[in-house]
């Protein structure tokens, strides 16, 4: 059975460099024209659309229950959300000022420490690999949108963060008083076992990281720093 920093984690992220290096090297050096930049931003959320479609998919036909199809993470609800705006909204909308810090920082996490990957015997569990794809991308999908300029990270609209986690929120609370989830959103329970890293922690967390980001990106790129 797989598990965190085993050899097939450890392989899997050493594969996910090279081809994250790859792609984002490729972009860089060939797509230098806004119009190539945006084809090339709706082609990586499809790709993100297709891995949060089968990782939903794989969850619901493994359990035979597909009453939870819905994303009930973070991460989850993000992956669609991301793949969505990226393929409709033009560059730099608002809505992304939100979803990509809580999708990177959600993604960067997931990958290195992978809670699930224990799901089945094999990290080519449908579940697991599925679950590990659309992280993979979603994190990718940003970093490409920043390096290239199609997201630009501003001050001027830090308030994107918590009416975005707001909206997260009233989604949870959807999935758990509508649909019936046990929970969503990490409302009842925090996202590790025996943490407070539940919603009102989690919250403060991304402000904070946000922040911190934001100010190192203002000073580092004071050319690029406002949309």
């Amino acid at each position: 059975m797989p598990t965190v920093y085993g050899i097939e984690h450890l392989l899997y992220l050493t594969a996910v460099a090279l081809i994250g290096g790859a792609v984002l090297f490729f972009v860089k050096k060939h797509v230098t024209t806004e119009r190539g930049v945006d084809s090339a931003v709706r082609i990586l959320g499809a790709v993100l659309l297709a891995a949060i479609v089968w990782n939903r998919l794989s969850i619901a036909i493994t359990r035979g229950d597909f009453s939870g199809l819905l994303p009930g993470s973070f991460c989850g609800a993000s992956s669609l959300a991301l793949a969505v705006a990226a393929i409709t909204l033009k560059r730099n909308h608002v809505v992304f000022h939100c979803i990509a810090y809580v999708g990177w920082v959600g993604a960067l996490i997931t990958q290195l420490y992978p809670d699930f990957i224990g799901q089945g015997p094999t990290i080519w569990y449908p579940m697991t690999i599925s679950g590990l794809t659309h992280h993979s991308v979603m994190f990718l999908l940003v970093t490409m949108m920043v390096m290239t300029g199609f997201l630009k990270p501003d001050p001027k609209k830090w308030i994107a963060l918590p009416l975005g986690l707001s909206v997260y929120m009233v989604y949870g609370l959807f999935l758990i008083t509508v649909l019936g989830y046990g929970d969503a959103m990490y409302i009842y329970h925090p996202i590790l076992s025996g943490t407070p890293l539940n919603w009102i922690v989690l919250g403060p967390i991304f402000f904070a990281l946000q922040g911190l980001f934001l100010l190192a990106w203002v000073k580092t790129h004071p050319n690029r720093a406002v949309a």
